[in-house]
């Protein structure tokens, strides 16, 4: 690597930091070529640090202070000293010179509630800005007067962080039943936090976090039927702090459904006496393949029902007469219930409704 003005003729080069990165050929290849690797664009993707930029001080964080002093004239006394910014010097150790022996000294300080604390003491006097550049200067004097080249240091500072979710973002697959993740969240100020989950945008539940306690994240059964299969869903935990930070984590999947399945109504229809006749009409597409059974009852009250075989009639538009002819609940009603498998079919099948009526004749 040269460094210079890169020109033949004499001339001088001032450089204030030089950034150095290892890329790989790939990424090589791109600059100066792929409009995104070139010019501003380039330098953003590689910006330049300053050195001296040492730490990021976070809730909780420390700033270690350590090194040594020496003075060259026995009797003195030295003293070694730091402050922060422009505020008040502090002692970091003292003790009378030999002339040659270094004086070593040792300090930690916290990053407590916006500010650089020795234990329980404030030394910086103000809260720290976020997002500038703090200073840490160290230096020594004696007691004649003498004082060492200041050492400095610069530092910047966080006030408050986002909430940690564990897991990683991940593509789920293609699956056929509803997820179910298990996580955790903590947040790294202890402060309150809310979580809240959502399928495809919409809001599944939001709560009051506790820190470090296992959730569980599912799909509520209503919500699962209602997804399309064959395209991408998104799930997202986000939690936010009182401070207003938030971070998320995504996981994506895609639906396969190899089966349709409508389980009969809720409450059958009651009749007064048992209904001889039905007739379904499905609003279906069944595609060369899929295998069907549609099945009806008449005694839909009873805790095992006669289901009875109306596939082909359904199929055709036709009614089906009940063979049925016995109850045991106290009532008659009138149920039905479609499954619907893949099988060999290529295609989609669907169930968008069923229609229908059924009839009765009373003995005379």
């Amino acid at each position: 690597m040269s460094l210079g003005n890169g020109s033949i003729t004499t001339g001088i080069a001032y450089m204030d930091g030089v950034r150095i990165y290892e890329i790989d050929k790939a990424t090589y290849d791109k600059i100066d070529v792929d409009p995104n690797y070139t010019g501003d664009k380039l330098a953003q993707k590689f910006p330049y640090t300053d050195p001296t930029i040492s730490r990021t001080l976070s809730e909780g964080t420390t700033l270690s202070i350590e090194g040594t002093a020496t003075e060259a004239d026995p009797g003195n006394v030295l003293t070694a000293k730091y402050k922060i910014n422009n505020g008040t010097p502090q002692a970091l150790q003292s003790g009378v010179s030999d002339g040659s022996t270094p004086l070593s000294f040792a300090k930690t300080l916290t990053f407590r509630n916006k500010r650089l604390r020795d234990g329980t003491t404030d030394v910086t006097g103000a809260d720290l800005a976020e997002n500038v550049d703090h200073t840490l200067t160290v230096w020594a004097e004696d007691d004649q007067g003498g004082k060492s080249t200041e050492v400095v240091r610069k530092f910047r500072v966080i006030h408050n962080r986002a909430p940690i979710i564990s897991d990683q973002d991940r593509n789920l697959g293609t699956i056929k039943i509803t997820p179910s993740i298990t996580y955790t969240v903590a947040d790294p100020e202890e402060n309150p936090f809310t979580i809240t989950e959502k399928i495809n945008g919409s809001t599944i539940r939001s709560y009051s976090g506790v820190p470090n306690r296992q959730e569980t994240l599912t799909i509520p059964a209503n919500k699962w039927l209602m997804l399309e299969p064959g395209v991408s869903h998104t799930l997202t935990i986000s939690a936010a702090d009182e401070q207003g930070k938030s971070s998320s984590r995504t996981f994506t999947f895609t639906r396969q459904v190899n089966e349709i399945m409508f389980e009969g109504l809720q409450v059958p229809m009651e009749t007064d006496i048992a209904a001889e006749r039905i007739l379904l009409t499905p609003d279906w597409q069944i595609p060369l393949g899929a295998e069907v059974r549609v099945e009806v009852c008449n005694n839909g009250f009873d805790a095992e029902p006669t289901w009875e075989d109306c596939t082909i009639p359904a199929k055709m538009g036709r009614g089906y007469a009940f063979l049925n002819t016995v109850k045991t609940a106290e009532k008659w009603g009138v149920n039905f219930r479609v499954r619907i498998q893949k099988g060999t079919a290529t295609s989609e099948a669907s169930l968008s409704g069923i229609g229908g009526a059924y009839d009765v004749h009373p003995s005379l």
